[in-house]
């Protein structure tokens, strides 16, 4: 009995041996200036669980849970995924394909005839792989109305079906929350069962996922963290209240990094499903040309140095997450958090995942310019794909991306944004200044410049976006005039533009600011009696709604997309 306990002790004591020399101190030391950089143990924070051939070796909490009752998080803590959820979408199809009770390559009427189609073939793969060329429901205006209001599946359907398509399904890529929505729906149909009920029956209980739920404001959810938004002045407000229905199609799970780790380690096996069915998942969607989408079915696909990278983020209010899966090294990154802002989440976890893996990102070398030779850049340019999504699903104006010099350094200025750097690093080949985002321009056979395009390493979120450049003239710059302390007056107070987010304006020392939910107040200045301007964005405005009686009665706001405002205060 003696010498039983003795060899399990030793090996209980190589396991841990093993397992801390593959994270030595230094990759320890480095995850955590990267958390803490990022999360403040004063402020909502994140978990991490960082997994090598399935075991964990880092695995730690940051910040706070809840900021009311001074709750500081912990590993095992449970947090809204967002749509890191659909990747469970993804395999569930995935088994019913497998099972032939759908085709991943039939019309999607054959499962749901009600559906509107605009007379094209949208295909199960289209709908996963984000080509089916249906509009995002989260892109429409007002849909930050819509979203606080409980809808039935249905309704939801109708809200965007009858939208016009983005394009021919198959031809080109925007990512679509409506996509999911639907690939659920026929999810339901052909399964007999509610999405909530076939993941429970068919990945939780099986992988033994037992702090994993379908999100609800109808029933407490054990040791689930509160989600936090910045109101801008570096201080944290409740997220806005959402209805967990608009979620139902790629973002309403709540997990945490433990079950998490049990999901990612199901897909190295054939639990779940077969590993010939899961590359499906795990191939990028090729559109006409072979152009690569850098998206599978419920994944993002990266490769980085030959290395495969397998990802995806979610967000949603209040919260942000990210998964790294790189399988050749069988490594694992999950970093689940309660501060909702727009950061670089994606970005540190890639980051994270590569050195862990061996594969070290090198920041790439920076070359000095002068005005003269980036002139042949400046001009305007107009945007066909912007982040995740195709232009057109943001907005029914043309956008454009502006080009321009100042103190011999080139410039990008999108419709409804601030100037930002450029900075060479070869021949026609810049990088945003602190990020991963490389423009290249292209040139015709004349070599003159005729487009940019746009991509991010190691991973990019769809296609490389590539803006053609136009003959049109860059905006001149506005001119602002003078107007009265007593006049601006009138306009001072908060204006509700719906679901949490409003435009608190003031007035100071006869100058006029606003201030919108979660950003840093700016100055405007005006161009006439009720139309206003902010310096920092080149086609934003501001135009204050004035009544017969003098009283103003609400604010439009022409900034990236037209919204209006009611005045309360």
């Amino acid at each position: 009995m003696k010498k039983l306990m003795y060899v399990l002790l030793v090996i209980i004591f190589f396991q841990a041996s093993g397992h801390a020399q593959e994270f030595s101190a230094d990759h320890q030391a480095y995850v955590d200036s990267v958390m803490n950089a990022n999360y403040n143990s004063a402020e909502p924070g994140a978990v991490i669980l960082i997994a090598k051939n399935g075991q964990p070796v880092f695995r730690k909490a940051y910040g706070m849970a809840n900021l009311e009752l001074e709750v500081p998080n912990k590993p095992e803590y449970v947090f809204c995924i967002g749509s890191m959820s659909k990747q469970f979408t993804a395999v569930s199809i995935l088994q019913l394909a497998q099972e032939g009770k759908l085709s991943l390559d039939e019309d999607i009427r054959k499962y749901l005839p009600w559906y509107n189609t605009h007379g094209r073939k949208i295909t199960m793969a289209n709908l996963l792989s984000h080509t089916s060329g249906i509009p995002s429901f989260s892109e429409k205006p007002d849909f930050i109305q819509k979203g606080i209001i409980d809808h039935s599946k249905r309704e939801m359907a109708d809200y965007f079906m009858n939208d016009s398509l983005l394009f021919e399904p198959g031809t080109d890529w925007s990512y679509s929350n409506s996509g999911y929505t639907v690939a659920n729906l026929v999810l339901e149909e052909v399964s007999g069962m509610s999405f909530s009920d076939y993941v429970q029956n068919h990945i939780f209980e099986p992988l033994g996922m037992k702090k994993t739920y379908i999100g609800t404001h109808e029933r407490l959810i054990p040791q689930a963290v509160s989600g936090y938004s910045p109101t801008g002045d570096g201080n944290f407000r409740k997220a806005n209240y959402f209805s967990w229905t608009w979620l139902f199609g790629g973002g309403l799970i709540i997990s945490c990094v433990d079950d998490l780790l049990k999901w990612d380690e199901a897909l190295y096996t054939e639990e779940l499903l077969r590993q010939e069915w899961l590359k499906n998942a795990w191939r990028s969607f090729a559109l006409p040309g072979n152009k690569m989408t850098n998206y599978g079915f419920g994944w993002i696909l990266g490769k980085f140095q030959g290395t495969e990278i397998v990802t995806h983020g979610g967000a949603t209010y209040g919260f942000r997450s990210n998964d790294v899966r790189i399988p050749s090294a069988h490594v694992y990154v999950i970093i689940l958090s309660n501060k909702e802002v727009p950061g670089k989440v994606p970005e540190f976890t890639v980051d994270i995942a590569l050195m862990v893996a061996g594969k070290p990102l090198i920041k790439p070398r920076f070359i000095s310019t002068q005005a003269p030779e980036l002139k042949e850049y400046i001009g305007v340019y107009k945007i066909h794909r912007l982040g995740s999504r195709i232009a057109t699903n943001m907005s029914t104006e043309a956008m454009y991306r502006y080009l321009t010099i100042n103190n011999e350094t080139l410039f990008s200025q999108l419709s409804g944004d601030v100037k930002k750097p450029l900075l060479k690093v070869d021949n026609d080949l810049f990088v945003f200044k602190n990020s991963r985002t490389f423009v290249h321009f292209n040139r015709d056979q004349h070599n003159k410049v005729i487009s940019l395009e746009i991509y991010n390493e190691p991973v990019n979120v769809g296609p490389n976006a590539i803006d053609l450049k136009t003959e049109l003239e860059l905006p001149k710059e506005k001119t602002s005039i003078k107007l009265s302390a007593s006049l601006l007056q009138k306009y001072k107070g908060k204006y509700d533009f719906g679901s949490g987010f409003y435009v608190d304006v003031t007035i100071d020392a006869g100058r006029i600011y606003i201030k919108p939910t979660g950003q840093k107040s700016e100055e405007i200045f005006a161009e006439s009696e009720n139309n206003f301007f902010p310096k920092s964005v080149v086609d934003a405005s501001i135009e204050f709604v004035v009544e017969n009686d003098g009283n103003v009665s609400s604010m439009i706001l022409n900034w990236g997309g037209t919204y209006e405002g009611k005045k309360i205060e």
